[in-house]
């Protein structure tokens, strides 16, 4: 006669706590790398918003500004062609300029904040024999969680002046 077994063999439990401690073990790693994952598609997808927002803003203005009336140069404590000044066809005088890691719009005297991801910000004239056209080349960056930083550098967008 044969005795029906019941329960779990030796084998079976230990086979189980093997499983159980190697999910255990990898989870941590995992909502790590997912966490990280999440962070930098937001810092990324943020990067991008302020980027464009920031360059569509500086060609609608640029685009209206008066030819011979701009002037490319810096803040004393900012880096080289960081700001642009000039006066637009509406007769308002205009500013973009980097204030650490801030971009600032001043129009007439009164002054607001664009983007506050900015890393660096240049102006300059690409050609010499047409002041016309105005590159912007900005870099922008976020911090997203011990010291690390999501860094995106938009390449040189040229403008025309239309005026």
């Amino acid at each position: 006669m044969m005795r029906a077994s019941r329960g779990y063999t030796l084998t079976e439990l230990m086979m189980v706590v093997g499983i159980v401690g190697i999910v255990a073990s990898t989870g941590p790693t995992l909502m790590t790398k997912l966490e990280d994952f999440y962070l930098m598609s937001t810092a990324r997808s943020e990067i991008q918003r302020d980027a464009r927002a920031s360059l569509d803003t500086i060609n609608r203005y640029l685009r209206q500004a008066v030819n011979g009336t701009i002037v490319i140069d810096a803040d004393s404590s900012q880096g080289p062609y960081s700001r642009i000044r000039f006066k637009h066809v509406d007769g308002r005088y205009m500013e973009f300029r980097q204030s650490g890691n801030q971009l600032i719009q001043v129009i007439d005297s009164n002054s607001s904040v664009i983007s506050k991801n900015l890393t660096y910000i240049a102006f300059s004239f690409p050609r010499t024999d047409d002041p016309t056209i105005i590159s912007v080349s900005l870099t922008m960056s976020k911090a997203i969680q011990l010291s690390r930083t999501k860094v995106l550098e938009l390449t040189i967008e040229k403008v025309r002046v239309m005026n």
